[in-house]
């Protein structure tokens, strides 16, 4: 019973992932310079576009990629492009 109940936890935990990406342009150029937040396991994250383009000194928006990865807990990554 220990052993089925631990293959049964096993599959569970391995097949719970989910990623998810959503892009946004706003029509200005992409720019060279990439910004990037990232969600931490523990603390306060700030995952916003603001701290991303703050993060990359970036001051004129090209384009937003935001990254939800869900295992235990979501893993949120936003990266931002531009000038």
């Amino acid at each position: 019973m220990k052993k089925l109940f631990i293959m049964a936890f096993s599959i569970t935990a391995l097949s719970s992932c989910m990623v998810s990406q959503t892009y946004q342009l706003t029509g200005e150029p992409m720019g060279t310079k990439t910004g990037v937040a990232k969600s931490k396991i523990i603390g306060d994250s700030d995952t916003s576009i603001k701290a991303a383009a703050a993060n990359g000194k970036i001051t004129v928006i090209g384009a937003v990629e935001v990254t939800t990865k869900l295992f235990f807990f979501p893993i949120i990554t936003t990266r931002v492009y531009g000038e």
